[in-house]
């Protein structure tokens, strides 16, 4: 069962491991919110990333599926995001930061984290998190398009 948290990541260091579609949306969304991010990867797959501003990359990094560099890694950070197209790596990760009481966020797995984004709907004065628990990620985007549906109303 996920409890839900607002958490202030206000120059919070977060680290972001993969350079896809999946870490784009990642990497995005955090920024919004004012995270010092780094991101950690043997390739970029999405050129966008190379665009963002107030990140630090780190690219052509092989990130080894080992423990003890994993610990190395993760160590300063305060969230990490795994989001490698290695369900394996992405767990291991998991598995340390967790150990290590480190935020962790795996983008391959519903339940082999710590920490859930949840779907975000938002105006000038609300904001309002979304989460089916991972189980239906359909039924989650259909609830955020109506409650922006009721937020749109109140704002007017």
């Amino acid at each position: 069962m996920w409890f839900p948290l607002f958490i202030n990541l206000e120059n919070k260091k977060v680290l972001v491991i993969g350079g896809g579609k999946v870490a784009l949306k990642k990497i995005k969304k955090v920024l919004e919110y004012g995270a010092d991010v780094t991101v950690v990867t043997d390739n970029i797959k999405e050129q966008s990333i190379l665009e963002l501003k107030n990140l630090k990359i780190e690219d052509n990094k092989k990130i080894e599926n080992n423990k003890d560099e994993i610990e190395k890694l993760v160590k300063d950070f305060f969230l990490v995001i795994s989001a490698t197209d290695d369900e394996q790596l992405n767990e291991n990760i998991a598995q340390v930061c967790d150990s290590k009481e480190i935020l962790i966020n795996n983008a391959s797995s519903k339940t082999k984290m710590n920490a859930m984004f949840g779907g975000i709907v938002k105006n000038s004065e609300f904001q309002i998190a979304i989460s089916t628990s991972g189980k239906n990620c359909k039924r989650s985007r259909a609830m955020k398009s109506e409650i922006q549906k009721v937020l749109d109303k109140i704002e007017k």
